[in-house]
């Protein structure tokens, strides 16, 4: 379940070079900068998806697929950028893994119509002879109407490139932002980020009217706290990207951090009852981190490596669609769980001065050690993550003994 196919792209002749994903830890897709990152958005590329079987080998292996394509919607002869061949390389394909979808997005063409084929080349093209189905898609053997409901949505999502121009439906250029790739939605990040803090500050407004507190002051102190949380967590981004020279991520870490200092020293500065309000504010914190692992998901960011058990659930990387550990679901279940929990705690025994929200984010963080574990990108650090957990499974045990006797 640990092995990690690394995503490698070879640039070819007709096209600029390939986007390639950036490795991190809670981010959507990165850019050198913020004049670079709107200048990408607003170009038009190419989004073509090949769809294949693993081939019954013993070990992952490599795959190589070459597209190729010609704009169709040009009069007279074709001019430079009319045409493309890009190589798109899959390191580790994992048997048994289920189908899997591999999307190349092709720069530096002209906007219009095209035309596009993909295929295997070398080791890993099929050596034996498939007989043709009336359901199987245009590309090589892949019958989509034997994969669950799931997979064949997204198969219909996405624009298919098999081997033949005859079969090729013609594709478009889009904008990035709106490239069609199996497993990712256009955006949803930003939506579900933004659907998580409002779940953050109804539960918050629900807990506060039921324990008679006053809740226009805690939810202006909470919104403040949730932008310094945002700043917190490009910075974090930003400073462990520095040497890559990426801008555009975020990091939940950083998130949490800034957050959370700033609520205790906005609630402590307006004389509020800093650890009533905190344990208040905890469930909803809590649904909200449950809300934004959806939007991981959906992003293709954050993910596990694809995997050939039962327990894997398609999804993409931006890049390779398959059957993978799905980390951001596993977060988003431990928060779900977790804030559950807190709910009822605060709302059945009353809040403890701060120690409900001390034991929610110690055992947010204690489990999420575990989970980073799973992930595709390795971690960096070998000391990082059993200091983290030590610390949080002590600030664990110490705030569940302050909610035993405060509460």
């Amino acid at each position: 379940m640990r092995a990690r196919p690394a995503a490698r792209t070879h640039p070819a002749v007709g096209a600029a070079p390939p986007h390639e994903a950036v490795p991190a830890d809670d981010h959507v897709p990165a850019a050198g900068g913020l004049a670079a990152l709107l200048e990408s958005v607003a170009e038009e590329i190419l989004a073509v998806t090949y769809w294949f079987d693993p081939l019954p080998h013993p070990a992952p292996y490599p795959v190589t697929v070459r597209f190729a394509g010609r704009r169709v919607d040009v009069e007279g002869p074709l001019q430079p950028g009319d045409r493309f061949v890009q190589d798109e390389t899959i390191a580790a394909v994992v048997p048994g893994s289920g189908p899997v979808a591999l999307t190349a997005r092709v720069r530096g063409v002209n906007p219009g119509a095209w035309a596009v084929t993909a295929q295997i080349q070398g080791a890993g093209r099929p050596t034996h002879a498939r007989r043709k189905r009336r359901d199987a898609s245009p590309v090589d053997g892949l019958v989509v109407s034997r994969y669950p409901l799931l997979v064949r949505l997204w198969h219909a999502w996405a624009s298919a490139s098999g081997p033949s121009v005859d079969t090729a439906e013609p594709v478009h250029t889009c904008l990035i932002p709106f490239a069609r790739v199996p497993g990712i939605v256009p955006v949803i990040w930003a939506v579900m980020l933004a659907l998580g803090i409002l779940v953050a500050l109804v539960a918050q407004a629900v807990v506060l009217a039921r324990d008679h507190l006053v809740a226009g002051p805690a939810l202006i102190t909470t919104i403040a706290s949730i932008a310094v949380g945002a700043a917190g967590a490009r910075l974090w981004f930003v400073v462990k990207h520095r040497r890559e020279r990426q801008y555009a991520g975020w990091c939940i870490q950083g998130f949490i951090t800034g957050a959370s200092l700033a609520a205790v020293l906005l609630f402590t500065a307006l004389r509020m009852p800093t650890g009533t309000v905190l344990d208040v504010t905890a469930p909803g914190l809590l649904f909200a981190m449950a809300v934004g692992r959806v939007g991981c998901f959906l992003a293709g960011c954050c993910g596990g490596p694809p995997t050939a058990s039962r327990w894997g659930v398609w999804s993409s990387d931006q890049r390779v669609g398959a059957r993978r550990v799905p980390t951001q679901l596993m977060e988003s279940g431990v928060a779900l769980i977790l804030g559950i929990v807190v709910l009822v705690g605060v709302v059945g025994r009353g809040p403890a001065g701060g120690a409900y929200f001390v034991a929610a984010l110690a055992a947010y963080t204690l489990a999420r050690q575990g989970i980073l574990r799973l992930r595709a990108e390795p971690v960096n650090t070998r000391l990082g993550v059993p200091v983290v957990a030590v610390v949080s499974a002590l600030a664990l045990v110490g705030a569940v003994v302050a909610v035993v006797v405060l509460a």
